[in-house]
């Protein structure tokens, strides 16, 4: 089955953006920051010496000591104290977390990373060692530790809270741009089985059913979502080019496209989509309005093939060949952009003599 192209936002923001995600330090720590923080606070609570009760008063007065320097800026000093309260006591995990922060600090990453290795051999579901992790591997941009400490801090804190909806997506968003479709499928059945008016999830569910090929099953939820709310524009979209690509409901397809342009007239993927509808349609002069509006607010691989395309159909193969041409050059990857190059670029050719 073909691959459904969905010329959307919501598709980009997941795929092409979570890329940018992952290799971007600076995103990483402002996407990562207040989301870790927020599960921190209502997930666990942390226990700050695993030591016995008569150890404790003097491991605190060496604590305290170690935080102090760190706030002085005496972060060797710092060390000599909070490496006395680990030896003191191995088993607590909250003082590695301490003087990990510290070494960060002092740009001694692969020994922060040793300490939080350590707290987390010691407690394998410890979320404190995992969000350590996680902050430790964005500020050193080392991408593939980033993204499985990040996976494995999701499945811990869904395994805790698997109620939670917010949890459930994060997760489930983080399969989907993993191209892991049959577990994002999984939660996002889970979420609208405990919440069936949840329009965001039901949006995912089809377009995760169509992701699968399981097309009916798509239209039939995209449906119910738009009975719950019928200005979803994504899912408006969504629904609306899936007809065009299949050259059915046009008119239904048209009024869908229209509607979600009512409430963003600038989104260059649902102009796509209406000149696409155009297109099969077969009102090209519409169909050219339409997809150059959408080229001027969104570039996108779709996008200049459907141009492309409109440019072959009326003929105008030179024309044609500019937009594959112009779209592989910002998209080089694209295989739909660089088949047609190949093709109209041999056509045009001067056959040798």
């Amino acid at each position: 089955m073909m691959f459904f192209r969905m010329p959307t936002s919501v598709k980009r923001a997941n795929i092409e953006n979570a890329v940018n995600f992952i290799k971007s330090a600076a995103m990483k720590r402002r996407f990562l920051l207040p989301f870790a923080f927020f599960f921190i606070s209502c997930l666990f609570t942390v226990n700050l010496f695993a030591a016995s009760e008569q150890s404790i008063k003097a491991l605190y007065g060496d604590y305290l000591k170690g935080l102090f320097y760190a706030e002085e800026g005496d972060y060797g000093q710092a060390l000599n104290e909070l490496y006395k309260v680990k030896n003191a006591d191995p088993k607590s995990i909250y003082v590695r977390l301490k003087i990990a922060s510290v070494l960060i600090r002092m740009g001694e990453l692969e020994k922060a990373e040793s300490e939080l290795k350590e707290a987390k051999v010691l407690d394998p579901e410890s979320f404190d060692a995992s969000l350590g992790l996680i902050f430790l591997y964005s500020y050193g941009q080392k991408d593939r530790e980033l993204e499985g400490e990040y996976e494995d801090f999701l499945k811990k804190a869904h395994k805790l809270k698997p109620e939670d909806i917010k949890i459930s997506e994060y997760l489930a968003q983080f399969y989907f741009y993993k191209k892991q479709s049959q577990e994002a499928l999984s939660i996002y059945e889970d979420i609208v089985k405990n919440r069936p008016d949840y329009v965001d999830a039901l949006f995912w569910l089809g377009y995760l059913y169509e992701d699968l090929g399981r097309r009916g099953d798509a239209i039939k939820i995209w449906k119910k979502a738009l009975q719950i709310l019928p200005t979803h524009g994504q899912t408006l979209n969504s629904l609306g080019y899936l007809y065009a690509e299949e050259g059915k409901n046009l008119d239904e397809a048209e009024g869908m496209l229209k509607k979600a342009l009512a409430a963003e007239p600038e989104n260059g993927a649902y102009l796509d989509s209406l000149g696409w509808i155009y297109f099969k349609k077969k009102d090209y002069k519409k169909a050219e309005e339409y997809l150059t509006k959408a080229i001027g607010f969104q570039e996108d691989p779709v996008i200049y093939e459907h141009l492309g395309d409109l440019s072959v159909t009326l003929n105008k193969k030179t024309e044609a060949l500019s937009f594959y041409k112009k779209g592989l050059e910002r998209f080089p990857d694209n295989k739909e952009l660089k088949s047609k190059v190949d093709k109209y670029g041999n056509e045009n050719k001067t056959p040798k003599k």
